[in-house]
């Protein structure tokens, strides 16, 4: 049976994909040099951490995901509080905001585009010479049965 973020192995719910809603905290205040298992451990004091994700240092936002929403107020509390310190830095937190999806530029082709525009823009001068490619071929070929011919006779 599956249940929505849920899957049950043995009788136990096993726990997939991203974390639901409002279990994930974003770091403030990490240090460049900080490691993400010592993150990790830091943070497993306030319950299981089923994910922890650096990202790109110094443009992503650290993020730390808890399996239950009581683990994650506990975390997010100590955080608050300044009580969390990282290798002699106090870390700040706030619920991870989910970030929409970039829109599209205008401007921009699609893969489909950029074929059918090869396809469309294929030059005139192209077909003339592979049209020139045949003429020639279709010479040769003549001048060479015309010298079997002459030479058998």
């Amino acid at each position: 049976q599956v249940a929505v973020g849920l899957l049950r192995r043995r009788g136990r719910p096993l726990v997939t994909g991203m974390a639901p809603p409002g279990v994930a905290i974003e770091i403030h205040g990490m240090a460049d040099t900080s490691s993400r298992m010592n993150l990790k451990k830091l943070m497993e004091q306030f319950g299981e951490v089923i994910g922890c994700h650096i990202g790109n240092r110094g443009v992503d936002k650290p993020v730390v995901r808890f399996p239950t929403q009581e683990a994650a107020e506990a975390a997010l509390t100590a955080l608050k509080n300044q009580q969390v310190w990282l290798d002699g830095v106090i870390l700040g937190g706030d619920w991870q905001k989910s970030t929409p999806a970039p829109e599209p530029e205008a401007a921009m082709m699609t893969s489909r585009d950029l074929l059918t525009s090869k396809r469309n823009n294929r030059s005139k001068s192209r077909k003339r010479s592979t049209d020139r490619d045949r003429e020639r071929r279709r010479r040769d070929r003549s001048r060479s049965r015309r010298r079997r011919r002459s030479r058998s006779r």
